[in-house]
């Protein structure tokens, strides 16, 4: 519409037609209105997204600091499509477990029990991104928890450049390690925002979007796999990962 505007445009106005310089303009005008609409849309959809999760992030906060908790959020496994990994949040820290068992993925429990020690407690919550981990699987119509892990790396991108999150991102993995970093093209004001309200959730669970990164890894890993931490620089958001556990079968 741009070009063929332009193009009978200027004809026009070399041939001193008025009517159809008017059109050409017209056309013109409506090509230039199509080509940035998309961008005012995805923009006013972020911020929707960005103020809808907003409260229920600011719940999870305020129950982490009521109850004092300090240790990171454990992600556990899931199959299925659109099955999303919920988050355990034990109550004292250990390196070795025990794990939450896979069952408690479909609970509505809050509060649970993971072992014969009454210290073996934690919080069971629901992932924050999970919403946008159903949403790459819908748009790539794969169960990441069929994946070959090796295949990941591609396919996240491919699903977040799809729901237009980001233009880039990249993924490494050194031993149990695994550092994902993503250039955002949306999120960004929820993720600034977030780092200065609720730094806990931030820290030890995820926002929204690090924390559909996690469930991601530990869907398609089919292993727990614990938030270490996450970092923001500029539009460049990079989520910290450690691999846990025995995996799925």
């Amino acid at each position: 519409m741009l070009v063929a505007g332009g193009v009978v445009g200027v004809f026009s106005y070399l041939s001193g037609i008025v009517p159809l310089l008017a059109l050409g303009l017209g056309v013109f005008l409506l090509g230039v209105m199509v080509l940035f609409l998309p961008e005012s849309t995805s923009f006013r959809a972020d911020r929707l997204a960005s103020l809808s999760s907003f409260p229920s992030i600011m719940n999870d906060e305020a129950l982490i600091e009521d109850l004092d908790v300090t240790t990171h959020g454990i992600y556990i496994p899931v199959t299925g499509f659109g099955a999303v990994p919920k988050v355990y949040v034990p109550m004292l820290d250990s390196d070795t477990g025990p794990y939450p068992p896979t069952r408690l993925a479909s609970s509505n429990r809050l509060f649970v029990v993971v072992g014969m020690n009454p210290r073996d407690r934690g919080i069971l919550m629901n992932a924050p991104g999970g919403e946008i981990l159903t949403a790459i699987e819908n748009c790539l119509q794969l169960d990441l928890a069929t994946l070959d892990p090796d295949h990941l790396a591609a396919r996240l991108e491919a699903g977040l450049d799809m729901l237009a999150i980001s233009k880039h991102t990249s993924l490494q993995v050194a031993g149990d390690m695994v550092t994902v970093d993503v250039d955002l093209v949306a999120f960004l004001e929820l993720e600034e925002k977030l780092r200065g309200r609720a730094p806990r959730v931030v820290d030890q669970v995820g926002t929204p979007l690090a924390s559909a990164i996690a469930a991601a890894v530990c869907k398609c890993r089919k292993k727990y796999v614990r938030l270490s931490g996450s970092s923001l620089e500029g539009s460049r958001l990079r989520v910290r990962l450690t691999v846990l556990g025995v995996e799925l079968k």
